[in-house]
C-alpha cells in the first residue's frame, strides 16, 4: 500500500503552494489533469464501494476547483485542487485498506477450514 503522502500528493502540494504564493497564477491543464487522475486512481482502487463519502468529497472539491478556475479565482481553485487530492488519496487509501482487510478475512477463513479438515483427518486416523 502506498503512503498517503505519495508522489501525487507531494506534487500537488508543491504546485499549489507555488500557485498560491503569487496570487493570480491560473490552474494549468496539467494540474487539473493530474488531480483528475488522482480521483480516477481512487475510483480504480474501489473507492466507489469502500470510501464513497471521501470520493464524493473529492469530486465536489474538483468541481469547485473547476468553477473557481473558470471564474478566474485562481487562489481558491488551487486550494480546491489540494482539497481534491487530499480527499482522493484518503479515499484510495481507505479503499485499499478495506480491500486488504477483506482479503485477510478470506485467507483466515480458508486457514480455519483447512485446520478443521486436518483435525477431522487426524480423528479419522486415530479411530479407524
Amino acid at each position: 500500500m502506498r503512503n498517503v503522502m505519495g508522489p501525487t500528493l507531494s506534487i500537488a502540494i508543491s504546485s499549489i503552494a507555488i500557485g498560491c504564493a503569487s496570487s493570480g497564477i491560473p490552474v494549468t491543464p496539467a494540474q487539473l489533469a493530474e488531480t483528475e487522475a488522482t480521483v480516477r486512481s481512487a475510483e480504480a482502487a474501489g473507492a466507489f464501494e469502500r470510501a464513497p463519502d471521501l470520493l464524493q468529497k473529492a469530486r465536489q472539491a474538483l468541481g469547485a476547483a473547476q468553477q473557481a478556475s473558470g471564474r478566474g479565482d485562481h487562489k481558491i481553485a488551487h486550494e480546491h485542487l489540494l482539497e481534491t487530492t487530499t480527499y482522493a488519496e484518503a479515499a484510495r487509501a481507505r479503499a485499499e485498506t478495506e480491500g486488504k482487510k477483506r482479503e485477510a478475512a478470506m485467507i483466515q477463513q480458508q486457514a480455519d477450514e483447512l485446520e478443521a479438515k486436518v483435525i477431522q483427518i487426524q480423528r479419522q486416523l486415530q479411530n479407524p
